[in-house]
């Protein structure tokens, strides 16, 4: 039997984040498997594009290019409308020579129906697309979400064949969105990579400019939903007992909001004690978990899932809110603290440090045996053959 063509489709990779990460790895293992795999998407960076290495990519003659703080209500509906022209233009290209349509993240769902692409279509749903970042949005843009809403959920159904989620809490939403049962495949995690202690750099805190103290770690975009404010809340409030505390927070950043951490940090008086370092390299953020006295996720409901296991496995205490998708396992194996008690839990930590960095070597064992991205290629190439028979 010929191996599977499998085409996985991405909107963008112009950086590397979980989404994109999901796909490199998903992209390897499956074609380490024995599947031939090829990456679909508007636009890719340089470094995700080495990331890729062997993988053939299929790119438009102009990628698309993205600007991350929010567009207005008519730039941002012309982009999308350009993203899902250009995605739809290169499936109807291409689409007769794979087996299986792999796709990942809004609009590239809306792509693929638009392309007329039935039953052999298998849906990444890293979360159903919401309003995000736009908790404030304008009566037009609810307006126009709430018409997207039901478009989204007819051509969901109408293309995709199976939906797969990460945890039970995308689950539900899958669920209650599209009235479909989807399956339940947690993604794996770089785990080796994070809890090599052979290639840190003792340099990278001096390169930042970090002081001694008790080092509160979110990594992360920096934005409405990842909920830095409430990590700046927690440092403030902890300050009487932990004077020595700082917070890092690493990753791409959405400036609006940023001047809005920047006013409460002015206002509380944080100016020395908060430090955004902007995106890192994954030897960085490494480097950052190992020395955190905490890693903290206060994540409302979107993204984030793999950053708090990246964590365990580097061997930082974890809290993480019980809203986000990847606290379904860590309180069903008891990775770590899921709370919505921020401040009562970094106390409890840093009350007993040695059992929390116990608990975290035990999480690393588990999620070393569990959360592995072969299991994880291995799952969705089952999904993909059975569409297939």
């Amino acid at each position: 039997m010929n191996s599977m063509k499998i085409l996985i489709v991405h909107p963008s990779l112009l950086f590397f984040g979980g989404a994109e990460a999901v796909v490199v790895h998903l992209a390897h293992e499956l074609k380490h498997l024995g599947a031939e795999v090829s990456i679909l998407t508007s636009a890719i960076s340089d470094d995700v594009k080495t990331m890729c290495q062997d993988i053939p990519l299929i790119l438009p003659d102009k990628m698309i290019g993205f600007r991350f703080t929010n567009p207005g209500f008519f730039s941002g509906l012309r982009h999308l409308a350009e993203q899902v022209f250009v995605l739809r233009r290169l499936l109807n290209a291409y689409k007769s020579k794979f087996d299986i349509i792999h796709v990942h993240n809004f609009p590239a769902t809306w792509a693929v129906a638009l392309a007329g692409i039935k039953r052999r279509v298998v849906w990444m749903c890293n979360e159903p697309p919401e309003l995000w970042n736009r908790e404030r949005s304008s009566l037009l843009f609810r307006l126009a979400y709430f018409f997207g809403f039901h478009v989204d959920r007819l051509l969901v159904r109408r293309s995709i064949a199976k939906i797969c989620v990460s945890d039970e809490i995308n689950g539900k939403r899958a669920r209650l969105r599209y009235g479909l049962e989807p399956e339940i495949t947690p993604y794996g995690i770089d785990g080796v990579f994070f809890a090599d202690t052979t290639q840190d750099d003792p340099r990278v805190f001096k390169k930042f400019g970090l002081p001694d103290g008790f080092m509160l770690v979110q990594v992360g975009t920096v934005t409405l939903q990842k909920n830095q404010r409430q990590s700046i809340s927690v440092l403030s409030e902890i300050g009487a007992k932990i004077p020595n505390a700082l917070l890092v927070l690493a990753g791409p950043v959405n400036e609006a909001y940023r001047n809005e951490l920047n006013e409460d940090i002015k206002r509380l008086g944080l100016k020395h004690k908060v430090f955004f370092l902007g995106h890192l390299s994954p030897r960085d953020i490494r480097a950052l978990y190992r020395k955190a006295d905490v890693a903290l996720f206060p994540v409302k409901t979107q993204g984030g899932w793999l950053a708090p296991y990246e964590a365990l496995c580097a061997g930082a205490p974890v809290i993480v809110s019980e809203s986000m998708g990847a606290s379904w396992l860590i309180k069903q194996h008891g990775l770590g603290i899921a709370t919505s008690d921020y401040t009562q839990a970094v106390l409890e930590v840093e009350a007993h440090r040695n059992h929390y960095r116990e608990m975290s070597k035990s999480a690393r064992t588990w999620i070393l045996e569990n959360l592995t991205w072969e299991n994880f290629a291995q799952r969705h190439l089952e999904i993909c053959e059975s569409l297939c028979h």
